[in-house]
């Protein structure tokens, strides 16, 4: 909490002496958006740093965490200096509004992974399977169809339960072989989870003690199952909302070039 207020307490530091120096220099009777432009755009090359040092983890650059911190309170520099920029109003031409509405992507799209990298690790820790990353899930899921194919494949040889082997054929086959539920996952529902492990118990009235085995065995991979496609789900999302935020930034940045040549040359009187 002390190092999170102190970088709060930096953050506005930096934007108030931002708007007293663009003040500063109106009252000089300079066009402001000119120095606050240049801080804007220097401000967003140092945003962009962050990207550039995640694509050289070998190089002692300092840690990844702290990178994260400056990148993310340089980001509330950043919207702040861009407001300055715009005088908090809706653009007039074509390009400023490419400009604004590419600015907004990659601010919203920055505040929402922001909230997911703090929400998403906290959530998966309820999950009871063990935790692995967005890489070896498909592995894992694999291996977990495997198991309940050689498990279903033995109870058939010992006619544990028909009931059971059919349930399988028509209901749980394709379930251990791809991602379900993602929508319940997102919204932190168990409903279809418990809707399935209620289908299993109401299929045998009274079982053997191989049909009982069996259930409970069957029933104990379905709810990892369950688990790891809870990972799949919020890791994904996790993973999903950069191919906005980084394509976003980049394009952001090359309409700023061109933005910039515009400026100066109607500034210089180019027709």
């Amino acid at each position: 909490m002390r190092q999170l207020t102190r970088n709060a307490a930096v953050t506005i530091v930096a934007i108030a002496a931002l708007f007293w120096i663009v003040g500063q220099y109106e009252t000089a009777l300079r066009d402001p958006r000119l120095l606050d432009g240049w801080i804007l755009a220097a401000a967003m090359m140092a945003q962009l740093s962050y990207h550039v040092r995640k694509q050289l983890p070998a190089l002692t650059l300092g840690r990844a965490a702290s990178w994260l911190k400056l990148h993310v309170y340089a980001g509330y520099f950043v919207i702040a200096a861009f407001l300055m920029h715009t005088s908090f109003s809706l653009p007039e031409t074509s390009l400023e509004w490419v400009l604004w509405i590419l600015f907004m992507v990659v601010a919203v799209s920055g505040i929402f992974g922001l909230f997911l990298t703090r929400s998403i690790p906290a959530r998966l820790q309820h999950v009871s399977a063990d935790q692995v990353t967005f890489e070896q899930i498909g592995a894992a899921r694999a291996r977990l169809a495997g198991e309940v194919d050689g498990l279903m494949l033995n109870s058939v040889k010992n006619a544990a339960s028909a009931a059971l082997s059919d349930y399988y054929a028509d209901h749980l086959y394709g379930y251990f072989r791809k991602p379900q539920h993602v929508g319940a996952h997102l919204r932190g529902s168990r409903y279809p989870l418990q809707a399935m492990c209620d289908d299993l118990d109401r299929l045998e009235s009274h079982p053997n003690s191989k049909a009982e085995e069996l259930l409970e065995k069957l029933k104990a991979h379905v709810v990892a199952k369950f688990d790891l496609d809870h990972q799949y789900a919020l890791q994904g999302l996790q993973h999903a909302w950069l191919f906005i935020h980084i394509p976003a930034t980049y394009c952001l940045i090359a309409m700023s070039v061109l933005h910039t040549m515009v400026v100066y040359a109607y500034s210089s009187g180019v027709r």
